[in-house]
């Protein structure tokens, strides 16, 4: 019997394979395997060094991120390459096991520390402790978990070399911790503890993490910066999103290809299919890292293997009832239980539209036009079509709960997807491959099926980049679409019986685009977020040009201007009571792209905004970039995101209590008092009231 797709479902991160124990093998790695990624391979090489003896190789580590990042198994993994690095025959391994695991009978605590395995000389280790979870306190201990890593703190700048510290750590107590050392004025603490904080943190000025910088003995690594779905050339392994995906698509696990219960038109098979071979499978993990870098989230494992899940198997939360059973599910969607013929044919064909919103490429985006739903209902009526199978069968799909379609642990990200790439809204413009060797735009797509729907699929299925359930369901919605043409139809109601058509040879057209668009992993402004892929690989030409664009939105005709009787935040007064400082220009400068193997890879570049002791840096975020390429096409800076206007309104105000500060900025420069001529200026270190006729 096949392993999938059924056994894809105890992935999603509320099920078994979502949360993972320490030394626990029914949790945590659904996969079966460990994912390799980065960090394992630096610990790898770190356990090493340790086994070894080398010198200046850090003895604490403190891992940084929230749940779902696998800390607890890059720390289950360590212990395994330290215990082969020391040549110790499984004996850390077995006690660590027996503390955590509760073989021991005794509750392992909050610190767990080696006490019976013996060293051997050549590493200089004398002890190994685990904190597997900071953000826990020992049972029935009143002591903070933010105490608790100042205490260890404490006792490792207390102690030797020998002592070998490992500690997950979330950035909350993190917080909590330099809050608490400076309360305590426990300088030295305090002084670790921020620079923990720093290292883990976003800033235009990378701090060392591994070593951390200013103290040798200590590593952090923020785990929740690398990406799990970036491709990088030179790499040996793949992405950790590649490597999962490699093991929930192998074809020894699954029933071959149309022999399931649901034969060729089952969702699942039809997607394990597709995204076990090129193109898709690297469209698709293109289209995550899109994600990322639109929304500045990351997905973590628990993220990853319960949108696998989905993708394959579906979810329990669905409407079947009993034993949920992918591929049987399908079939029940296929052969609706209904005596009546006319409600038969309408529930298949609304099956048809369930089971084309499971595969992948619709089911990572849902967004199909619910709103309309109520609306339909009443104009398929007025045209007395409420028995026409492929109208009743979108009615009533547009009328189901969409919550049930995904996991409740999913809802958040696929709403961002859904937001910022779903190729439905993409750009007309942007060009599509159909085939290995033809490329179209979607604007083709859109203007064959808004003539008709038949020829919107006779164009795509001589390319073949229509699944046999899309091509079915589009040749239900050609029979509405033909029969919303019939005069004899239009001739009573003819403006309801166009909006109807327009509905349904929309939601046709959004089919196709998504269909053709993942393929090729196009989607809404993905021709952006090339772009700024290739500026955070330190790409100069297209950082450039968002360079000079920032530039002229901080400035007003190569002009710094500032009201000096206002604060950050605060409405300008009206123009009879503004004090306005007019300087020399404020340069914005490309920061150096400073990347090596100390620190992980930062998820945005900086700018430097003014000069000298004014430079302030300023984050280019995806949507500043974005807004930079809207101007440069025509966009009016009225118009902005509400995010970038903050984001310059915050520059110009820092920018400015530096400027009004600096001789040198001041120098030159202009002050307006309401709507008077005069203008006072600043030259060689006094101001001059110059008045408006010049003198």
């Amino acid at each position: 019997m096949s392993k999938y797709p059924e056994g894809l479902l105890n992935w999603s991160g509320d099920k078994a394979g979502g949360v993972k124990k320490l030394f626990y093998k029914g949790s945590g790695r659904p996969s079966g395997d460990v994912i390799t990624t980065g960090l394992l391979t630096r610990l790898q090489a770190w356990a090493r060094d340790i086994g070894s003896g080398k010198d200046g190789t850090p003895k604490a580590i403190f891992l940084v991120g929230g749940p779902g990042n696998g800390k607890t198994e890059a720390v289950e993994f360590t212990i395994r390459e330290l215990d082969i690095a020391m040549h110790l025959d499984g004996a850390l391994l077995d006690e660590l096991a027996s503390l955590f695991s509760g073989q021991s009978r005794e509750h392992p605590g909050r610190l767990v520390s080696s006490k019976q395995t013996r060293f051997p000389a050549q590493g200089k280790v004398t002890a190994i402790s685990i904190v597997q979870d900071g953000s826990e306190a020992n049972r029935g201990d009143s002591t903070t978990p933010a105490e608790h890593l100042c205490n260890d703190i404490r006792s490792l700048l207390g102690q030797g070399d020998g002592h070998v510290y490992i500690a997950c750590v979330n950035r909350g107590v993190l917080d909590d911790a330099l809050i608490l050392a400076t309360e305590r004025d426990e300088l030295e603490i305090g002084e670790l503890v921020k620079k923990v904080v720093q290292s883990a943190s976003l800033s235009s000025r990378g701090i060392s993490c591994w070593p951390l910088e200013g103290y040798p003995r200590f590593a952090v690594w923020p785990m929740d910066v690398e990406s799990l779905v970036e491709e990088v050339d030179g790499q040996e392994a793949n992405s950790a999103a590649k490597q999962i995906l490699d093991v929930a698509t192998k074809a020894m696990d699954w029933p071959e290809f149309g022999t399931c219960a649901a034969g060729e038109r089952c969702p699942f098979c039809t997607n394990r299919k597709l995204l076990a071979n090129e193109p898709h499978r690297s469209s698709y993990i293109r289209v995550l890292r899109w994600f990322e870098l639109s929304s500045g989230k990351r997905w973590n494992f628990r993220d990853l293997f319960s949108l696998t899940a989905y993708l394959l198997a579906g979810t329990t939360e669905s409407e079947s009832k009993g034993v949920y059973q992918p591929c049987e599910w399908a079939k029940a969607q296929l052969e609706p239980r209904e005596s009546n013929a006319a409600k038969r044919e309408i529930k298949r064909v609304r099956g048809l539209f369930k089971l084309v919103a499971a595969q992948y490429q619709h089911a990572l985006f849902g967004a199909w036009p619910v709103e309309r739903g109520a609306g339909l209902r009443n104009d398929i009526k007025e045209l007395k079509l409420d028995e026409q199978p492929a109208l009743a069968g979108l009615q009533q799909f547009l009328s189901l709960d969409k919550r049930k379609e995904a996991t409740s642990t999913l809802r958040t990200q696929l709403a961002g997807m859904r937001t910022y790439l779903d190729s439905a809204v993409a750009s007309p413009a942007l060009e599509v491959a159909v085939s290995s060797n033809t490329t179209i735009k979607f604007e083709d797509l859109d203007r064959r099926f808004s003539l008709s729907i038949k020829e919107g699929r006779l164009f795509l299925q001589k390319y073949q980049s229509l699944s046999v359930l899309e091509i079915d369901l589009l040749k239900a919605l050609e029979e509405a679409d033909a029969t919303l043409s019939d005069e004899a139809v239009r001739r009573a109601k003819p403006a309801v019986a166009e909006r109807v058509q327009a509905l349904i040879r929309l939601v046709a057209c959004r089919i196709a685009r998504r269909s053709v668009g993942l393929r090729s992993g196009i989607t809404k402004d993905s021709d952006v977020l090339v772009e700024f892929s290739q500026v955070l690989n330190g790409d100069s030409s297209a950082l450039q040009e968002a360079r000079q664009q920032v530039e002229s939105l901080l400035n007003k005709e190569r002009q710094f201007q500032v009201s000096l009787n206002t604060t950050f935040g605060e409405p300008l007064p009206p123009p009879e009571r503004r004090v306005m400082l007019t300087t020399d220009i404020q340069r914005v400068r490309q920061m150096p792209f400073q990347q090596d193997d100390s620190k992980p890879k930062l998820p945005v570049r900086f700018l430097s905004v003014g000069s000298g002791n004014s430079a302030q840096p300023v984050a280019l975020t995806y949507e500043l970039f974005k807004a930079t390429k809207s101007l440069r096409k025509g966009m009016v800076p009225a118009s902005l995101p509400r995010s970038v206007v903050a984001l310059i309104d915050t520059t110009r105000a820092k920018l400015a209590g530096t400027v009004v500060r600096d001789e040198d900025s001041l120098e030159g420069s202009e002050i307006q008092l309401g709507m008077r001529d005069d203008v006072i200026v600043r030259n060689f270190g006094t101001f001059i009231v110059r008045r408006g006729t010049g003198q």
